[in-house]
């Protein structure tokens, strides 16, 4: 195939239940359980109320200005996909709006991830599904090509391969490797009981913060 004008086959590594389970937890478990080196730029950003998401990539190479594979993407998306999709971090043009939005809505697409930006800002954050990008403008995209479908990309600073989990809330966007994803799980329902657990000693005024003056002691501190 020609560089720049290939169009490969969507790939599905994590069961639906697996996925479901992510869609539950907060992206700041997800990067704090993977050490905090798969979480997205904070330039991408929510603009969606409820911006709670997780599917199965499908990635996109477009070159800045462009999105005509973006269009194809769109027709080879299944119920549970998210659009993630590199532009090279070019915010003068919008290769999404209402009209991606509301088709990827009919293929059951549950978010998009864009390393650029949108418009219909009014309208985006009232349609079923959240959008991230870095920023907005009126100004749209031509559809010439070149560009690639379910190719390795960057997005936001992270690598994306096609069939990663990607997670979104209010918070940004976290990748999951997909050959990840079920071993990491256990892990954070582990944070998230712990975390529960602690919220409920502060609450109650039971909290033990020794172990702040243990660990300034353990670096040489005096107080």
């Amino acid at each position: 195939m020609k560089l720049g004008y290939r169009i490969l086959p969507s790939k599905r590594y994590v069961s639906q239940k697996i996925v479901k389970a992510f869609s539950e937890i907060p992206t700041s478990i997800i990067s704090d359980c993977m050490e905090k080196m798969f979480a997205m730029d904070s330039k991408i950003r929510p603009f969606h109320p409820k911006p709670m998401m997780a599917g199965h990539a499908i990635t996109i190479h477009c070159p800045p200005g462009d999105n005509l594979v973006l269009q194809k993407a769109i027709e080879l998306a299944e119920p549970g996909d998210v659009l993630i999709m590199n532009t090279g971090g070019n915010t003068s043009q919008a290769p999404v709006g209402e009209i991606v939005v509301s088709n990827s809505i009919r293929r059951g697409v549950v978010g998009l991830v864009i390393d650029g930006a949108i418009r219909d800002s009014d309208i985006l954050p009232t349609l079923s599904i959240p959008v991230f990008a870095k920023g907005v403008t009126h100004r749209g995209c031509y559809k010439d090509g070149p560009g690639e479908i379910n190719v390795t990309i960057a997005c936001g600073g992270v690598v994306v391969r096609p069939g990663d989990l990607v997670v979104g809330d209010s918070d940004g966007v976290v990748i999951v490797p997909h050959e990840e994803a079920e071993g990491l799980l256990p892990k954070l329902l582990k944070m998230v009981e712990k975390e529960e657990k602690l919220l409920e000693q502060i609450r109650n005024k039971t909290v033990d913060r020794s172990w702040v003056d243990q660990e300034l002691i353990d670096k040489g501190y005096t107080f």
